[in-house]
């Protein structure tokens, strides 16, 4: 099954313009006309009143699906350059409200991650240096593509508090519906805290040799009860491990299970608290490896 997914960040808004009905749905529809017979600069044209209508309503979904669009188009206009797409996107982060900022701060950290997959053969053969890279994209080395990669990441879930009073219901005009309920994902703090671990969890950061690894044993909390994970989690250093995907996935495993740990539905509980487990399963080091997590699994179903 699968839930609710960043689709812009993947299809570029290039088809998101349907996505609910609404007040602006003739603007829209009128946006679309003009990309189908190939006028970019007049639909881009279209999509301001849009964006200026969305954000004085506050309909942020809206405001982002329409600045997405009208990057996409302008992207068509100057040769769909990635970089420059990512350019212009950082530029409307810059000047948007505060609560546009996390998801688009997402979306920022996805198109960052695209464009490493698209040129990966090419950071791959890059040699770190010890002179701190500048602005230009195409010239980063990869362990400068990762670490920003992962700032967005991080800097979407800043607020957490505030993301978790948002129902994720809120963002329906930008973010695609699975066939899994929102129970498993209630807020937009669950949302995100998921699009971080799908980038954490990849191993993209394998290949980046850390002076200081961070090294999980099997032996420890991370394969025991939620509790004893949580009593783990309060103690929890990231400081110590900061460039480690290891630990800043298990730091947002334990933020997610103490966030549902006294929810009366216990839907968003108990997929972390399953996810948690078979995530250490892959990254916990051990001859003892196996026995604890079937011994994990097998607490998990009684509980």
């Amino acid at each position: 099954m699968k839930a609710r997914f960043l689709a812009a960040a993947l299809a570029l808004l290039t088809a998101m313009s349907n996505l609910l009905a609404g007040p602006r749905d003739a603007q829209w529809k009128s946006v679309n006309e003009a990309a189908d017979e190939g006028l970019p600069k007049t639909a881009i044209e279209r999509l301001e009143p849009i964006i200026q209508g969305a954000l004085a309503d506050k309909a942020y979904a809206e405001a982002v699906r329409a600045i997405g669009r009208k990057i996409a188009l302008e992207g068509t206009i100057e040769g769909n350059k990635p970089e420059e797409k990512i350019v212009r996107l950082e530029a409307e982060l810059a000047k948007a409200p505060a609560a546009m900022k996390p998801v688009m701060e997402a979306l920022l950290g996805h198109w960052y991650w695209q464009y490493f997959q698209h040129n990966r053969w090419r950071f791959l053969q890059r040699t770190q240096t010890a002179a701190a890279p500048g602005a230009d994209i195409q010239t980063w080395d990869l362990a400068r593509i990762l670490a920003e990669i992962g700032k967005h990441f991080d800097a979407a879930l800043a607020d957490s508090a505030a993301l978790q009073s948002t129902p994720i219901a809120k963002w329906d005009g930008l973010i695609a519906k699975g066939n899994l309920s929102d129970a498993y994902r209630p807020t937009l703090f669950d949302f995100l805290a998921y699009e971080a671990l799908s980038f954490y969890q990849t191993g993209e950061q394998g290949a980046v040799k850390a002076e200081n690894e961070f090294e999980l044993p099997a032996s420890g909390p991370v394969l025991g009860d939620a509790a004893e994970f949580l009593a783990w989690h309060a103690t929890f250093a990231t400081k110590d491990f900061p460039a480690s995907p290891i630990v800043k996935a298990l730091d947002l495993y334990g933020r997610l299970l103490r966030f549902h740990e006294r929810d009366v539905h216990r839907f968003a509980f108990v997929d972390a608290d399953l996810a948690r487990l078979n995530y250490a399963f892959n990254v916990a080091v051990g001859d003892d490896k196996d026995a604890r997590y079937e011994a994990a699994l097998a607490r998990f179903i009684e509980a």
